[in-house]
């Protein structure tokens, strides 16, 4: 459980939470939502197409979902992973929560249609997983917003070097933005050496900052 009441996952592997321990659910509004999908939300594009690095529970995706069907925004969101979290961590995840939270049928819903190697769609909304990882996996092009939810440069130093972020950039439209937690000073001069420009946008709570990148 974490500070604002929500649960995440701990990874065996690694030794460390899937999301902030200051606040998973206050960290994904903040992060991804509010910094990346707002953000782009206020240019005129008919369709956001989102495209995320580590979709894991599917959490950030029906956050996504529920906000563009609140705003009447289509929606389109690509996750990728090298698997899903098994039955049982899944659910152990979802019953974590003390309240069934608002976006939880959707949540329920794209994992469902995942298992199946399915695409969920609905009126607003239209989500793929593809399982695997980025250069194995063809990356979609002209995204409008790409959410880089790797596990730390602590744990995972290889997912942020400028060789494992340039197709993910390359991902972006001309008008779109990455955005991640991560706010290592090496992060923003590997996203800089590759072209991009950043901004050191203020964090969620036990993080003063994070990124934002756009195309330069």
């Amino acid at each position: 459980m974490t500070r604002d009441g929500s649960p995440s996952l701990e990874s065996d592997r690694w030794g460390c939470a899937f999301h902030s321990r200051h606040g998973a659910l206050t960290e994904a509004l903040h992060v991804y939502i509010a910094q990346g999908l707002e953000y782009v939300g206020q240019k005129p594009f008919s369709e956001l197409q989102v495209l995320e690095m580590g979709a894991g529970t599917g959490f950030n995706a029906a956050l996504a979902a529920e906000w563009a069907l609140k705003h009447r925004q289509k929606f389109s969101y690509t996750g990728i992973d090298l698997a899903l979290p098994s039955d049982s961590e899944w659910e152990a995840w979802k019953s974590g929560w003390p309240v069934v939270p608002s976006w939880m049928p959707i949540a329920e819903a794209l994992r469902e249609a995942w298992i199946r190697s399915e695409v969920y769609e609905d009126e607003w909304v239209k989500a793929t997983f593809v399982q695997g990882q980025a250069p194995e996996v063809a990356l979609p092009g002209d995204m409008h917003c790409v959410f880089y939810d790797a596990f730390s440069p602590t744990q995972q130093p290889e997912l942020w070097t400028c060789e494992a972020l340039h197709p993910w950039l390359k991902a972006l439209h001309p008008d779109g933005c990455l955005v991640t937690y991560c706010a290592r000073g090496h992060v923003f001069r590997a996203v800089q050496s590759l072209g991009y420009a950043t901004e050191h946008v203020p964090g969620p709570p036990g993080k003063r900052e994070m990124l934002r990148a756009t195309v330069a």
